[in-house]
């Protein structure tokens, strides 16, 4: 008898702690969510959030919150929330220029934007659709900046140190090993435009006459010919390079707003060295060697001492990068970061800079099991749970720098890669700071959208303060449209979870 009273006790706690942890784990979820996660376009997609009170710990809502997604974009949380651990938002980029024999020589310091968005006020200036993305983007546009800015300022003040003559010009880019990720734009310790040439085009008045493309930046290290004609349509834009000129071929639309698409150089040290040798020349400094050709590293000398520095940049505080990076989605700054992280730690790759990120979130508490990281940027090749990307933003909230960290994410309906990422009727607008991601292939049948995610905070309806992470996977969809319906979804689950609390 006593056994079966035993045996019945024990029964009666294991139901009633799977109670308590179903409670825990499995939240009720609020009306409105099945409205827009059984939508017929999602019939074989997987959905998965958890949203998380800051001040009580309490879990919200939660569904697959430890299954793992592909992430898109919102790997960037991760990767500037390490970056800033380890630098600080007050962290500045400083670009020496150091004259070692009749030689001046460029040390790269990884600075992102190289004083290319430097605006008056020590901010770093941004557009909703960054020109890195110009050649996916049809909306894309540029920065009301000068891109050559930084290379300008060194050259102006090599000019006040009385340098008058130079043999020639290096780049000393041993920072870190460049190196190549999924994204095709190398990783380099030397960015000048983000090593771009943007290539403005503009069509002519009427149908059948020529467009025109502008160059930015205006440098004689590449040669410019547009074959673009003005259309009835626009057909699809084509950029070659052969010797130096760089050939537009396509149709562009009468009436068309002036269209951005961007060409990468093939060297990013010998991009900055023919900008800087150029700048020079602006500034009266006679230079004995071409501007082109390739960077003549071999030269470089073993070190530096500060008597023989002659010129210094210095860039806005890190926390501007970290809100360039996440407001606009900035892909090889992202990147670029883990070559930062693993050159601040005495390292010289990416690999390092990896492993530099992920003691960082084991040390906050992320399961590993839950999260795979393999670039700074959110390719197609990561995983992340909503419980590791809430993890995350619970650690950064309890930090000095999360007032920081939260501003520099999108605002819902309203700036960055969130700004068009609302429906209409959605109450949330303005009211939700986060990051999205997304994830597209073409494959035999059309169009795959891999990965949709959305990762931040907000303050709900009735005051509470939230970190959420919302993920969803393998939808296939046949248009335009359906990805736009997709961003608006999102935003408006998102506001669901607002008028919830």
């Amino acid at each position: 008898m006593r056994h079966g009273l035993y045996y019945i006790a024990i029964l009666a706690l294991v139901i009633a702690s799977a109670a308590i942890a179903g409670c825990t784990a499995s939240p009720s979820t609020p009306s409105g969510v099945a409205a827009i996660t059984e939508k017929p376009l999602y019939a074989h997609a997987t959905w998965g959030w958890e949203v998380v009170d800051l001040s009580t710990g309490e879990h919200l809502a939660s569904k697959n919150q430890d299954m793992c997604f592909t992430p898109g974009s919102t790997v960037k949380l991760f990767t500037t929330a390490a970056a800033m651990e380890l630098l600080g938002p007050d962290y500045r980029f400083r670009t020496p220029v150091y004259l070692v024999g009749d030689t001046l020589v460029l040390v790269a310091s990884g600075d992102l934007t190289m004083g290319g968005r430097t605006l008056p006020d020590d901010t770093i200036a941004w557009t909703d659709s960054d020109h890195g993305d110009a050649n996916v983007l049809p909306d894309a546009t540029l920065t009301n900046t000068d891109p050559l800015a930084g290379i300008d300022d060194l050259a102006a003040q090599v000019a006040v140190a009385g340098i008058t003559r130079v043999s020639d010009v290096i780049i000393d880019d041993r920072l870190f090993q460049p190196e190549t990720l999924a994204d095709p734009d190398p990783i380099t310790p030397v960015l000048v435009n983000e090593n771009l040439i943007d290539l403005l085009i503009t069509p002519g008045p009427e149908e059948g006459t020529p467009a025109s493309v502008a160059m930015r930046p205006n440098t004689t290290l590449y040669n410019v010919v547009s074959e673009v004609v003005t259309g009835r349509t626009e057909d699809a834009i084509t950029i070659s390079e052969e010797d130096g000129t760089i050939t537009v071929t396509g149709s562009i639309p009468a009436g068309r707003a002036p269209l951005l698409r961007t060409w990468t150089v093939p060297d990013s040290s010998a991009w900055a060295r023919g900008l800087f040798v150029e700048a020079l020349e602006r500034n009266g400094i006679a230079v004995d060697a071409s501007p082109t050709g390739a960077n003549p590293a071999g030269y470089l000398p073993d070190g530096y001492t500060e008597a023989t520095k002659v010129a210094e940049l210095v860039s806005p505080p890190f926390s501007e990068n970290v809100r360039h990076i996440l407001k606009v989605s900035q892909n090889l700054h992202a990147n670029t970061l883990l070559g930062i992280m693993a050159a601040h730690e005495g390292e010289k790759t990416i690999e390092e800079g990896l492993m530099i990120e992920g003691s960082f979130m084991e040390g906050i508490g992320i399961d590993p099991a839950t999260l795979s990281l393999i670039d700074g940027e959110g390719s197609s090749g990561n995983r992340v749970s909503p419980e590791a990307a809430v993890t995350l933003l619970r650690y950064m909230a309890g930090t000095g720098d999360y007032q920081v960290y939260r501003d520099a994410l999108p605002i819902l309906g309203v700036d960055g890669s969130l700004a068009k990422a609302a429906g209409p009727d959605n109450p949330a607008v303005g009211k939700i700071q986060a990051k999205t991601g997304t994830s597209i292939q073409g494959d035999a049948f059309g169009i795959f959208l891999t990965a949709k995610g959305l990762a931040g905070y907000m303050t709900t309806q009735s005051g509470h303060e939230v970190a959420f992470a919302i993920y969803l996977n393998n939808v296939r969809v046949t248009s335009i449209e359906d990805i736009m319906a997709i961003n608006s979804d999102m935003g408006d689950l998102a506001g669901v979870f607002w008028e919830a609390w």
